[in-house]
């Protein structure tokens, strides 16, 4: 007698079974798996068929999603690399990047800071950090005002070790610059400004906040 696992090996050896005879799938029933009854297998591998066509909907929505964001992200970073291409000393780069932030990313909270101890510490790992910050965290970016209303930060080195200086970026939004995002446009925007700032040749010093 065969068993179902002979069974199970054979029609996964000839997957046509059915084509020879379609009779057979409106005899066979499955178990529906949230009504408790039987449905027919034509009517299950319908089902089944609906399912991946609404996740695959979803996926494909999700993919058009993201590369919508990607590509509102590359226009304002090609808008910012336009700005400081017109920048010809260290004030008018961190005026560019202040009116960048603001009228292309909408960022109104931004700080263009000098390099210190402080900072190089807390950007250690020489990337971008984001975050929510302790509070005199985000007074040390912003100061006192400014700091109790801020939901997420992120700060962006600007040259190796951020040794030039350090853009800090926030939002009343929690999920803005949530821990765990990608940082992969702010470390472009760390190279487009280390870069603006060497070709400037002078220091950084003082700060400059937009609010």
């Amino acid at each position: 007698m065969t068993d179902s696992n002979e069974v199970r090996q054979y029609l996964a050896e000839h997957p046509d079974f059915f084509v020879d005879y379609p009779e057979l799938l409106e005899a066979l029933h499955v178990p529906h798996a949230s009504e408790g009854n039987t449905v027919s297998l034509v009517e299950r591998q319908v089902k089944v068929l609906r399912e991946r066509q609404a996740a695959s909907r979803e996926r494909l929505a999700e993919l058009v999603r993201n590369a919508r964001n990607n590509e509102q992200l590359a226009a304002r970073i090609h808008k910012l690399t336009v700005r400081l291409l017109h920048a010809r000393t260290t004030e008018e780069v961190r005026l560019q990047v202040a009116n960048s932030m603001v009228e292309d990313f909408e960022i109104p909270l931004n700080v263009f800071l000098e390099s210190s101890e402080l900072f190089r510490e807390w950007l250690s790992a020489g990337k971008p950090r984001c975050g929510h910050f302790s509070l005199s965290q985000r007074q040390s970016v912003f100061g006192e005002e400014i700091a109790e209303r801020i939901g997420s930060m992120a700060l962006i080195p600007i040259g190796p070790g951020a040794d030039r200086a350090v853009l800090g970026l926030a939002s009343a939004e929690a999920a803005r610059f949530a821990p765990g995002i990608s940082t992969d446009f702010l470390e472009r925007i760390g190279e487009l400004l280390s870069a603006a700032l060497a070709r400037t040749d002078t220091p950084t010093n003082g700060q400059s906040a937009v609010d």
